[in-house]
């Protein structure tokens, strides 16, 4: 299907924090039939169009993470806050697709945003080139206020200028709504150092972390450490430590 290429240190799926990752929850291992089989092929179809997006992710393959993870989940109901030209949302709709199962509902300000942000527009002629009407479904709604118009979900992955307190209030919010994963942006040391964080003065996430770690034993918590690095929140009572 063409060559995924990967600028900077490699796959993320390659890193160490990814096979911790398998070894903590073995039945992620299933992951590893989604990836791309080479470095000279993709993982999934209409891959090629949405690796020419820009996003954050993109220099280490995170949509092919995104897109294995929800191949073997298969969640029913996922959603995704923090849109901007669409990579992730995309890559995870991508899966829904070839899982014949299952919507992804992705919520964003959009023009409301006063710094860089999501055109509307733009990304539903996105979705309608992918061919993922069926299952990307796209809403203009504060990140803050999706959990009030969910009941439950499987997936769920946030990214809106990640910071402690984002963290922090995304559990408080999500954690009794979600049954399987939250995947949040960013956890790492390096993450917490990027330059509008310390110019602001923002919350670090690595102590959040911490701290969630011990307020929610339900929950596994692993970061991928390929920037801009990626949590994945496991709930423990379906996706079980090995």
């Amino acid at each position: 299907m063409g060559r995924l290429s990967v600028p900077g240190d490699g796959r993320v799926w390659e890193d160490p924090s990814f096979l911790e990752l398998l070894r903590r929850h073995p039945a992620l291992e299933a992951m590893r039939g989604y990836l791309p089989a080479s470095r000279d092929s993709w993982a999934f179809e209409g891959q090629r169009e949405i690796e020419g997006l820009q996003s954050s992710y993109i220099a280490h393959g995170y949509g092919s993470f995104f897109y294995a993870l929800i191949r073997v989940l298969r969640p029913a109901c996922a959603v995704e806050c923090g849109l901007f030209q669409g990579y992730s949302l995309l890559s995870a709709g991508a899966a829904l697709r070839d899982n014949r199962a299952g919507k992804i509902d992705g919520y964003d300000l959009f023009e409301a945003y006063p710094y860089r942000h999501a055109d509307r527009e733009q990304l539903a002629r996105q979705v309608t080139a992918s061919g993922l009407d069926d299952v990307v479904h796209l809403h203009s709604r504060d990140a803050d206020s999706v959990h009030t118009v969910c009941d439950s979900v499987d997936y769920l992955h946030v990214d809106v200028s990640n910071n402690g307190d984002t963290y922090r209030r995304v559990f408080a919010q999500w954690s009794p709504k979600v049954r399987q994963v939250i995947l949040l942006e960013g956890g790492s040391v390096e993450r917490d150092q990027v330059e509008w964080m310390r110019r602001y003065d923002k919350p670090a996430i690595v102590p959040a972390l911490a701290g969630l770690e011990r307020a929610y034993p339900g929950w596994s918590f692993n970061v991928l450490q390929p920037f801009p690095s990626l949590t994945i929140a496991c709930n423990l009572q379906v996706i079980e430590f090995g």
